[in-house]
C-alpha cells in the first residue's frame, strides 16, 4: 500500500468522522477553473482529468487514477481560486479534505503533511520537467517547414496549415500567422494565392530555414 493510500485511512480517523464522502458521476466536474475552492480531494475510486485552458484551447495535465490527491493547491493559495478543471472520467468516490481538516491533520498527523509535501514536490518537479521540454513555437514552426522542404513539398494551403499549427501548439490562429508573417518578411516564405486563387504558403529556399535553426539553436 502506497504512504497516500494509508494515510487516507488515518485521515479519516484524524477527522473523527467530520469528512465527507463524495460521489462523482462520469462527465461531472469536481470543480472548475477559476472557482473558488476551498477542499482538497483524495479519490479513492474510478479516474479523474486534470485540465486548463491555456490561449483558448484545452490542455489536459493528467489523467489520476487511486490512490490520489487533487485540488490541495485551492489549500495553499491565499486567493484560494482553482488552476484547473477536474473531471470524472467514469463513476468515481473522492474524500473531502477540507482546510479545517488540513489543519487538524498537520497538527496531529506529521506523516500526513510529509505526504502531501511529497505530492506536491512531485508535481512540481514534473511541471518544471514538461516546461523545459516546451520548445519555441518559432522554431518549431520552422523545423516543420523544414521537413515539407526536405519532403519536396515546397507549397501549403494557408488555412490548413494554420490551424494545424494552433492546433500542435496549443495557441491561437492569429498568434500563429503573426510567426508566418514575420517569417515571410524575413524571405523565408511566400505569402500568395495559387490558379485557384486559394491562399498559399510557399517555402522560398529550404538553405534559408536550415540557417535560422542552427543560429537559435
Amino acid at each position: 500500500m502506497s504512504i497516500i493510500a494509508q494515510q487516507t485511512v488515518q485521515m479519516k480517523q484524524v477527522s473523527r468522522g467530520n469528512y465527507l464522502m463524495r460521489n462523482v458521476l462520469k462527465h461531472n466536474a469536481v470543480f472548475n477553473e477559476g472557482s473558488k475552492g476551498d477542499a482538497a480531494y483524495i479519490l479513492t475510486e474510478g479516474k479523474i482529468e486534470i485540465s486548463g485552458i491555456i490561449e483558448s484551447h484545452k490542455k489536459v495535465f493528467a489523467i489520476l487514477n487511486p490512490i490520489s490527491i487533487f485540488g490541495e493547491m485551492a489549500l495553499f493559495l491565499d486567493d484560494g481560486v482553482r488552476t484547473a478543471t477536474a473531471i470524472a472520467l467514469e463513476d468515481s468516490k473522492v474524500v473531502v479534505v477540507t482546510k479545517d481538516d488540513l489543519d487538524e491533520f498537520m497538527h496531529d498527523s506529521p506523516k500526513v503533511i510529509a505526504s502531501i509535501i511529497t505530492v506536491l514536490v512531485s508535481r512540481l518537479k514534473t511541471t518544471t520537467r514538461k516546461a523545459m521540454k516546451v520548445p519555441s513555437i518559432g522554431l518549431g514552426i520552422v523545423r516543420i517547414f523544414d521537413l515539407f522542404s526536405t519532403c519536396g513539398k515546397m507549397e501549403l494551403k494557408y488555412n490548413p496549415t494554420i490551424k494545424t499549427f494552433a492546433d500542435t501548439f496549443v495557441t491561437t490562429t492569429e498568434k500563429i500567422e503573426q510567426y508566418i508573417h514575420g517569417l515571410a518578411d524575413q524571405g523565408l516564405l511566400i505569402l500568395g494565392r495559387d490558379a485557384n486563387d486559394n491562399r498559399i504558403i510557399r517555402i522560398r529556399e529550404r538553405e534559408m530555414l536550415h540557417a535560422v535553426m542552427q543560429k537559435k539553436e
